[in-house]
């Protein structure tokens, strides 16, 4: 039988949380709910996943017998979906949460549940809220009408006002075992050449996904190896790989960040190689380990710091809509003009 979305979405919470997940559904079968919790942890750790998982425990029709939700209930299927009235999903509209969303949520915070006696509110990237608007959710989070729990969601909690901190149960998510993200990056078929750069680029189960989607951060690493090769020698057919080989792989702004972050790995690999002396296998490229290390032989302290610098600055380039084979082609002359002196 295929899975429901909802039974997908607990599989991810018992991936990514298993221990914080079966400690809610004890404290539900406990009664000992509290109204208000901050969930802080960085982006791919499964806060909002989690937040909703705890939402279709509250209201699942048939909870299995380890105290999980079933996942397949018109209640589950429902929340998973975001479709349920009586459990509200707030998410920052752009860069932030406006103060027309605040106002309709204090709206809702004051409304009686529509199918029962409950309502689940979720604040996803409650950090974006202004201080005005986190100051008049205060009262609601503190004194809520009727049977009310809310979870505000952040990457780091100390960007929560103090106010809200101290009225909320603060909860820290751990991050999720490198081997464990390794083997979920396997199953997606991630060959193992690829496993380090993946660990240092992200920890988030969707960015994965999308790396391991047609192969693409194998092919990335490939094309990327075969440029700093070329670069390593001085050689201008890096230039011209940049429209002919780079380019090709990008599929969007966020194919564009991660790139930048490829790049400026590699050469990270070199500091650590000349440094802290680090083996291969530490390496994000440890299988081109030879060709690092001839890098790290013959490029000065100075000019190694500079490269990296310029890279991250592109960073910010790619950000205010600059082209982007043009900030690629600009590291790769930079690069070359510092290598050969």
């Amino acid at each position: 039988m295929e899975k429901t979305q909802a039974e997908t979405l607990i599989k991810e919470v018992e991936t990514n949380q298993k221990e914080l997940a079966s400690h809610f559904m004890q404290v539900i079968s406990n009664q000992d709910l509290s109204h208000a919790y901050l969930f802080s942890g960085a982006a791919g750790l499964g806060k909002v996943a989690l937040a909703k998982m705890i939402a279709m425990r509250l209201f699942c029709e048939h909870p299995q017998t380890n105290g999980f939700p079933c996942g397949r209930c018109n209640q589950c299927i429902r929340i998973s979906a975001e479709e349920h009235p009586d459990v509200m999903i707030v998410r920052p509209d752009g860069r932030s949460i406006k103060i027309d969303q605040i106002r309709n949520l204090k709206q809702e915070f004051t409304k009686s549940a529509v199918e029962g006696d409950r309502k689940v509110f979720i604040i996803a990237g409650a950090d974006l809220m202004t201080v005005g608007a986190a100051n008049g959710l205060l009262k609601f989070i503190e004194e809520p009408v009727g049977n009310v729990n809310s979870f505000l969601l952040t990457d780091d909690y100390h960007k929560i006002i103090e106010t809200i901190q101290s009225r909320t149960q603060l909860v820290e998510l751990p991050k999720i075992k490198p081997a464990s993200l390794v083997n979920y990056a396997q199953e997606k078929g991630l060959v193992k050449t690829s496993t380090n750069l993946m660990l240092k680029l992200t920890s988030d189960i969707h960015q994965i996904d999308r790396l391991c989607e047609d192969d693409w951060l194998a092919k990335a690493k490939e094309q990327i190896e075969s440029w700093f090769s070329l670069v390593v020698k001085g050689d201008y057919r890096a230039f011209t790989m940049v429209q002919t080989n780079l380019l090709p792989l990008l599929r969007d702004r966020d194919d564009q960040k991660i790139f930048i972050n490829m790049l400026c790995l590699i050469f990270q690999d070199v500091f650590n190689l000349k440094f802290k002396h680090l083996p291969a296998q530490e390496l994000a490229y440890g299988n081109i380990y030879i060709v690092i290390e001839r890098l790290s032989f013959s490029i000065t302290d100075e000019a190694l710091l500079k490269i990296i610098n310029d890279i991250l600055v592109s960073e910010q380039k790619q950000k205010i809509n600059i082209s982007f084979q043009n900030i690629l082609e600009v590291i790769t002359l930079n690069c070359l003009r510092t290598v050969r002196g």
